[in-house]
């Protein structure tokens, strides 16, 4: 289980950016999204590359291909996971799904996640797998196109697309003592000093503007006391210099790696690395 400084109702947390996304230049696609009993046009793809450095996912490095009725940041779509992608989505009220792919482009097997679907209940999780999803599949260095067809069940979905792949390469790969001294490390460490405290003036300085909005909401729906036992029953493990293995900086998204698998993962916000 992801601790709670980590993940604290994390679909409700992840940050709400209103950033443009990377360039779409030479990008097409037409898209249709079907999900309890709703039909939603997708006009929008980003694609790019997710490496696995995290080891979050047990299938290897895949392409995730975005298909949405808006723009997708890319510091959120490029993340150690999609649930920034996800929260996004869901915060803004879009339309939106991931499609996992063959990063080679010769498995035509793939796996669809839903991000949200506008004007319908959250949705949680709603996911699908098909073996023969995707056809007239190309992968390149920098471009992918093809066709993705999943019916059936609780969700459809079939399109067709062209696109770029958008660069996320990591820029920094740090273990040891620059990895405990690394601002994402420190940023991690405020979090953890402010949520253990439930100090909500401090957690505003170490968390991105709408994280901090939901803290709160969760923070006031919960009660002063459900709240600070809530905290004080996940934040008790050992000190965070014991546990830091390695962190991975891709431009303005930044994943704290810890020992047992845990994930952290920090934003750029206002020039300052922030939990997201």
């Amino acid at each position: 289980m992801i601790p709670f400084r980590l993940a604290i109702l994390s679909l409700m947390f992840c940050a709400f950016e209103l950033g443009a996304a990377a360039a779409q230049e030479s990008a097409t696609v037409e898209a249709t999204l079907t999900f309890a009993g709703q039909t939603h046009k997708l006009d929008h793809v980003l694609i790019v590359r997710a490496g696995n450095e995290e080891g979050m996912d047990a299938s290897g490095p895949r392409l995730r291909i975005y298909l949405s009725d808006a723009e997708i940041p890319l510091r959120l779509a490029g993340g150690a996971t999609d649930l920034g992608a996800k929260g996004y989505a869901q915060q803004a009220g879009m339309s939106a799904v991931v499609v996992f792919a063959d990063p080679a482009g010769k498995d035509r097997g793939a796996q669809l996640s839903l991000l949200n679907a506008a004007g319908t209940q959250q949705p949680g999780f709603a996911t699908a797998s098909d073996t023969n999803a995707l056809s007239e599949f190309q992968v390149a260095a920098e471009h992918a196109s093809g066709a993705i067809t999943f019916q059936g069940g609780q969700i459809g979905l079939t399109a067709k697309f062209s696109a770029p792949i958008t660069a996320n390469p990591i820029t920094a790969d740090l273990t040891g003592k620059a990895a405990l001294e690394s601002p994402p490390v420190q940023a991690l460490a405020a979090y953890d000093a402010a949520l253990a405290k439930a100090d909500m003036a401090a957690l505003a300085k170490c968390t991105t503007a709408l994280r901090l909005k939901q803290i709160q909401a969760f923070h006031d729906q919960a009660g002063e006391k459900a709240f600070r036992k809530a905290v004080k029953s996940e934040t008790g493990g050992p000190p965070l210099a014991q546990t830091v293995k390695r962190v991975i900086v891709r431009g303005e998204s930044a994943s704290v790696v810890l020992k047992g698998g845990e994930v952290a993962e920090l934003v750029q916000e206002n020039g300052a690395w922030k939990m997201n």
